[in-house]
């Protein structure tokens, strides 16, 4: 039988992983539909007009900034391995 700060434990477990399941699961597609509708609404909501320069330059700079958003997020973290040949002096 669980006791108490086991079930705690448990729940709080399945609360933090399920988000990341449910995330592994979700379809790109509709990802991006949701992305590209809350830019457009962000920009009408500036006050730019679709189908113009103001508006695709507005819808850029969403990108961009999310774009800056994801890198800050994921850890740039990398190795290499490095071969130095030279010639004895």
């Amino acid at each position: 039988m669980l006791t108490r700060i086991q079930t705690r434990r448990l729940v709080l477990g399945v609360m933090l992983t399920a988000p990341l399941a449910l995330a592994a699961c979700s379809d790109p597609a509709a990802e991006q539909a949701r992305l590209n509708a809350l830019d457009h609404q962000n920009c009408v909501e500036l006050g730019f007009q679709p189908d113009t320069e103001a508006y695709g330059n507005c819808r850029l700079k969403m990108k961009e900034i999310r774009a800056k958003e994801e890198a800050n997020r994921s850890p740039n973290i990398g190795f290499g391995v490095g071969i130095g040949v030279s010639k004895g002096f």
